[in-house]
């Protein structure tokens, strides 16, 4: 069998930085030890199909987070190859592809500011 065992990734964006949480749940042998890990990112529009995704803090068994110090945080540039109502995919720099599905269509009654155009945009590609 597997030393450890994977649930489905869930993915949430929000219009609020960090605007993006990953959270995973895990089995690690026979169901001896269950557990969830959380890492959240800072997704920041770079142009009108690229952004830039940077992870700023990871959870294990939602304990405090920890906050990654700025010389160890990964980041990479994502790129909108596709996007509708259910579907989004993004590929990073290598090309590799990342095919997100929305699982609910629940939005917050306070879910923040609109985004602005003009202002989140960065420099064109």
């Amino acid at each position: 069998g597997n030393l450890v065992e994977l649930q489905n990734l869930e993915i949430t964006i929000s219009r609020s930085q960090p605007r993006v949480e990953g959270l995973v749940k895990f089995q690690i042998g026979n169901g001896s030890f269950v557990g969830t890990a959380r890492v959240t990112s800072r997704l920041e529009t770079m142009s009108t199909v690229r952004m830039k995704e940077t992870y700023e803090s990871a959870s294990f068994q939602d304990l405090n987070s920890i906050e990654i110090p700025s010389f160890l945080q990964y980041s990479r540039d994502i790129y909108i190859t596709y996007v509708d109502e259910d579907l989004l995919i993004v590929r990073d720099a290598s090309g590799v592809p990342e095919v997100l599905v929305r699982k609910d269509m629940v939005f917050p009654r306070d879910h923040g500011p609109e985004p602005s155009d003009v202002d989140d945009m960065g420099p064109p590609l």
